[in-house]
């Protein structure tokens, strides 16, 4: 691989102002954040807390070990079933190996009396390719051949209004989040060879970032479209796990048996602690904590995180970081993270700007543009699929960078400096 660097002339992206901004919002952002979940779920979100065997296959024990590390609070309940088949008033029926819960007895009270900061839902993974967020998902047996027939019956947009409507009514201004989940796996589960692997998981990750996530997408909007003020935002698991599990992804090569049990498919707790990763992003609004320490050293294998995982954390966490800023809507507010969320000072808002990289997919010669406003030096590091550093350049200056990569495939540019970095996926076709 040859890398030249030549000057050329820089966008003007955002203001000066940028950098001032930026260190009075750190303050803020690092003081203690306390958080109280409700999440209305299924398996896809709490498959097992086994405190005998310490499985982990949950969100809510990875959620708490990576909020303590942060110095953050963090507590949970949450209770499952399918919707629109969710029962209210909640039952509160789950308990964690670590996680706490938000109520302090059994008692089913008064919803609002627990001070939840937000509700979490999600739906069933397999009737995707049945129905439309506007058609009924369920329906009872009687009416399976016309579920519209069904007085009883609710679409997947009413189901969660249904629940928005109650949250919002115990608690005034809660915040709202549909969770994303993965879809159903139909090919060979073990698959019996690595061609068949490739293949037809190539095919169930190309689902889950296609047809699958448009129909998430088109949840959101139609929630959006019947309650226009409740914020509610989406927490976009199902196309980012797919995006690192991929073959073009960083942690590609891990077997599908290694992340998954069944054809469910629920996961081994490498496939949740990934899933928290996301969600802790998403709820507190920044990355998780660096070095993170896993508690698992001693246990065997499915229930340890795989050294591929642990060995390209940071990687993983500022990739699953940046791709959550490209969930926008049309007039370029987030799809995931609360206006609070955002960088502002004095009200006045301001977007973290992404570094440009074009022509992406590429023949192998790129150029990148770095906002006008970096500091300098920054360093470069160009990183292949396995977390391998390929080469590293220090820029001094205000520069456009010219890569020439003469190996085909998909690496990672990791962007280090002073009150900035980044990561950009690139494509050598």
């Amino acid at each position: 691989m040859n890398l030249k660097i030549t000057k050329t002339h820089l966008r003007n992206i955002f203001n000066s102002t940028l950098t001032l901004v930026l260190l009075l919002c750190c303050q803020v952002g690092s003081s203690q954040t306390n958080n109280n979940s409700y999440i209305f779920g299924h398996s896809l979100v709490n498959h097992s807390a086994n405190q005998a065997t310490q499985n982990r296959s949950n969100i809510p024990d990875w959620m708490y070990l990576l909020a303590q590390q942060a110095g953050n609070d963090y507590s949970v309940d949450g209770q499952f079933g399918f919707l629109p088949l969710q029962q209210l008033p909640p039952t509160f029926q789950w308990g964690f190996i670590n996680a706490p819960n938000t109520r302090t007895n059994e008692a089913n009270e008064d919803f609002g009396s627990w001070d939840y900061n937000n509700v979490i839902i999600t739906l069933a993974n397999f009737i995707q390719q049945t129905s439309t967020p506007s058609q009924n998902a369920f329906c009872d047996q009687q009416y399976i051949e016309d579920c519209n027939l069904d007085p009883n019956a609710l679409s997947s947009v009413e189901a969660v209004v249904r629940i928005l409507d109650y949250a919002r009514t115990e608690e005034s201004g809660i915040d709202f989040y549909i969770y994303e989940n993965w879809p159903e796996f139909n090919g060979t589960f073990p698959t019996v060879s690595e061609e068949q692997e490739a293949q037809e998981f190539g095919a169930y990750y190309g689902y889950t970032k296609g047809e699958f996530h448009d129909w998430w997408i088109t949840l959101q909007d139609e929630v959006l479209a019947a309650r226009p003020d409740s914020n509610a935002k989406l927490i976009p698991v199902g196309p980012i796990l797919a995006d690192l599990l991929s073959d073009a992804g960083i942690l590609s090569d891990i077997p599908s048996n290694v992340l998954y049990e069944d054809g469910a498919p629920h996961g081994y707790p490498v496939i949740y602690f990934l899933t928290a990763l996301i969600h802790y992003s998403v709820i507190y609004g920044e990355q998780p904590p660096a070095n993170f320490q896993f508690p698992d050293a001693d246990l065997a294998a499915p229930i340890r995180i795989p050294d591929t995982v642990k060995n390209n954390y940071t990687a993983i966490v500022d990739f699953i970081w940046n791709s959550l800023q490209t969930y926008l809507f049309n007039n370029g507010e987030s799809r995931v993270f609360l206006p609070s969320q955002v960088l502002s000072v004095n009200d006045i808002t301001v977007n973290i700007p992404k570094p440009i990289l074009y022509p992406n997919p590429g023949n192998g010669i790129f150029n990148l543009e770095l906002p006008n406003s970096t500091i300098f030096p920054v360093e470069l590091k160009v990183i292949n699929t396995i977390g391998q550093v390929i080469d590293v350049v220090s820029i001094t200056d205000h520069q456009s960078t010219k890569f020439n990569l003469d190996k085909k495939g998909t690496f990672f540019l990791k962007i280090i400096g002073d009150q900035y970095s980044d990561i950009v996926k690139l494509i050598v076709k």
